[in-house]
């Protein structure tokens, strides 16, 4: 991947480690349950991607994600006590790791050489796999089981961004207008409390 989509994946990183991160820390977990939760969160759906790709997990052949979570870990430790302070400051970062690892799976995919609907699914699967598997090891409920569009949102981020691609936007530019719209889109389905028709 170029330097544009390198980048990118770290922001996706730090991102998703904070969202990991305080999450440990609402239910008071230690230091090391804090980087736990944040290593999971950040690399769980990259490293099932890879492994569906079939390609070298990417996080084993670059420490430059270990470190990042390293870092990222005992800062969110330092203001656990502010954590419900800043609510919709980790929603907007949460989003913003959603948008990063579904532009990142997507666009490794296609990199690769697989199809359309292959590179959505790994979008997808880059984007909320981390957080299914966080859910297994705390005590919030899975995003599986609540009504929030989150992984719709992923769906729609990655499919948008393979438009773009698919009608030659500049890179730059798809990213940016993928981000705005699914972090939009899911600031909208909150206010809103907009859900897809369940059983």
């Amino acid at each position: 991947m170029d330097s544009l989509f390198i980048s990118i994946d770290y922001l996706g990183t730090i991102a998703l480690a904070i969202t990991g991160a305080s999450i440990a820390a609402k239910i008071r977990m230690d230091l090391f349950g804090l980087g736990f939760l944040a290593f999971i969160t950040a690399v769980g759906g990259g490293t099932m991607r890879d492994i569906i790709l079939n390609q070298p997990v990417f996080w084993t052949l670059n420490p430059v994600y270990i470190y990042i979570i390293v870092l990222v870990t005992p800062l969110v430790f330092l203001i656990r006590s502010k954590i419900e302070r800043i609510t919709k400051i980790l929603f907007f970062i949460d989003t913003l790791g959603l948008g990063f690892y579904a532009i990142v799976g997507t666009q490794k995919s296609l990199i690769l050489g697989f199809n359309y609907p292959v590179a959505i699914l790994m979008g997808i699967t880059s984007g909320v796999l981390g957080g299914i598997i966080r859910s297994l090891f705390s005590q919030e409920v899975s995003i599986l089981y609540k009504k929030e569009l989150y992984a719709t949102v992923a769906a729609c981020a990655s499919s948008l961004y393979l438009v773009l691609k698919i009608y030659d936007v500049n890179e730059f530019l798809a990213v940016i207008i993928t981000l705005l719209v699914s972090s939009l889109a899911r600031y909208m389905a909150v206010k809103y409390k907009i859900t897809l028709p369940s059983t």
